[in-house]
């Protein structure tokens, strides 16, 4: 009974989480409508219940007082226009490829209700936007803020494409080794 009580508990919860905002409450008719269509049987004081002990576990549930009490998630990690920030930010981005900005902002628009998720990916305007095909860009800003972070001196080589678009060094293939660095993210580059 126990576990069938703990399911239903997480269910409720990643129903508000999902579909609810201050936009779109939920009564506890809509919650017991999705626990039936999840097989979990449950009855109006139960539900009651169990927001209120969600609410004693710290979620921050509004209820709007009313012959129907409305429910929905209140402050979340990111605020609406927090998340619209940063997908504005990555999908305005030059150095993330359309693929990793796609990811990126699906999983921004996990940290918030389905219907304010529809508003970011509608809002994001990616397919105007110079996007890099180098995956590798990925790593490499790993390995750079790894050597960062352990102090370790970082070496490399310019290089540019040729017409049959092989790589050619530059400056005779010199290599430049430097320590005593950071990176910093200024007018859509990062930069050593």
């Amino acid at each position: 009974m126990q576990k069938q009580s703990n399911i239903r508990i997480l269910e409720i919860l990643k129903y508000l989480y999902l579909r609810t905002d201050e936009e779109h409450p939920v009564t506890v008719a809509d919650i017991l409508d999705y626990l039936k269509g999840k097989g979990i049987h449950a009855v109006r004081q139960t539900v009651y219940g169990d927001l209120q002990d969600l609410i004693l576990a710290g979620v921050d549930i509004v209820v709007t007082k009313s012959t129907q009490n409305q429910y929905f998630i209140g402050n979340r990690l990111f605020e609406y226009p927090e998340l619209k920030m940063l997908t504005d930010a990555v999908a305005s981005s030059k150095v993330i490829s359309a693929e990793k900005t796609n990811e990126l902002i699906q999983k921004l628009c996990r940290l918030t209700s389905e219907a304010e998720a529809m508003q970011l990916r509608r809002l994001a305007a990616i397919s105007s936007r110079i996007n890099p095909h180098n995956e590798k860009v990925y790593y490499i800003m790993e390995a750079l803020n790894d050597a960062i972070s352990s102090r370790k001196k970082v070496s490399f080589q310019y290089f540019t494409f040729n017409v049959r678009k092989e790589q050619k060094l530059r400056h005779d293939g010199y290599t430049y080794v430097f320590s005593r660095y950071k990176l910093i993210w200024n007018g859509d580059y990062y930069y050593v």
